[in-house]
């Protein structure tokens, strides 16, 4: 695919960190015609980069109101295949503001005990003095 631009470049040949550089670049500078074919390249050629460094997207996607199509992309992800979210390798280090809208997604399809069991999960992860035991936890700990 390449950049429908004059002087374009061909962002096969680009890593996918440097796209979203260019993602974000052209969001600040309100480029929309930019951004759409961006969002629309990750989207189709890239989603499997994406699904392992889910945090990185979908913190990334809010950011910026214009990056639409990554936000709905990753609200699909997370409604139709929670799993992968909660089994990738960098679900512990997601920030708690973004977990707490992962869980609160109306159209994720997940048990409420499933939910819960990823929270203690990502708790204990970030709080490794904790107990592990949670039957065991007292007020004070229930603060993950």
């Amino acid at each position: 695919m390449v950049w429908p631009f004059e002087g374009g470049i061909s962002l096969e040949e680009c890593n996918t960190s440097e796209i979203f550089k260019i993602l974000d670049a052209a969001g600040e500078l309100s480029l929309q015609e930019l951004v759409a074919y961006l969002q629309s390249f990750l989207i189709e050629n890239k989603a499997n980069w994406m699904e392992e460094n889910f945090n990185f997207v979908y913190q990334t996607s809010f950011e910026n109101n214009s990056f639409l199509e990554l936000q709905k992309y990753c609200t699909d992800l997370i409604s139709k295949e929670p799993a992968k979210i909660f089994k990738s390798p960098n679900y512990f280090s997601i920030l708690e503001n973004l977990l707490i809208s992962l869980i609160q997604n109306d159209y994720l399809q997940m048990s409420e005990v499933q939910v819960w069991e990823q929270v203690i999960k990502w708790g204990l992860a970030r709080n490794p003095e904790l107990p592990s035991d949670f039957t065991n936890y007292s007020k004070n700990d229930s603060k993950l």
